[in-house]
């Protein structure tokens, strides 16, 4: 099987602090999700000036998404089709099907960063599909870019089986 387009994480972009602005924080007036105390778990034992060091140096999606109170609501963006993304463009032409964009690893990578590296956005979505892993447990599929995915239906047992 392969899984090497399964294998993806998250990508968490933000390792440095940028200059983005988020036009529709509410500054001063923001606040964050907390967890219940309850939900602290009993391992956290540093101190506070180790947590307090430790958090202002983690990006600022990583900070928000533990429930601490940033200084603006992070942005990150769902990778849609790009075509504004002169990048984009050009490699739709270089791999013309999304399946080649979504399943060879280092033109995933290249697609899902490439609205962060244009506007420097907190995070970015992984570009892929949720048919992804189909043909690595024998279910092939065409995308039709008028009609979306197409697959021969199971109809029997004898099907499942192939």
């Amino acid at each position: 099987m392969k899984v090497s387009h399964v294998a993806f994480s998250l990508f968490l972009a933000g390792s440095q602090t940028t200059a983005f602005t988020n036009p529709v924080s509410n500054s001063a007036k923001q606040q964050s999700f907390r967890l219940p105390s309850s939900a602290s778990s009993a391992a956290d034992t540093t101190s506070s000036a180790n947590v307090a060091q430790k958090s202002t140096q983690d990006p600022l999606l990583i900070r928000a998404a533990r429930g601490e109170k940033t200084e603006r609501t992070p942005v990150w963006m769902m990778r849609q089709a790009g075509r504004h993304i002169a990048e984009y463009r050009d490699l739709c032409k270089k791999y013309p099907t999304f399946r080649e964009r979504s399943e060879i690893p280092e033109v995933a990578v290249e697609v899902s960063l490439q609205p962060w590296r244009n506007y420097q956005t907190d995070g970015c979505i992984l570009f892929s599909d949720i048919l992804t892993p189909l043909p690595g447990i024998g279910c092939e599929f065409t995308i039709d870019e008028k009609v979306g995915p197409l697959m021969e239906p199971m109809r029997s047992y004898d099907d499942i089986k192939k």
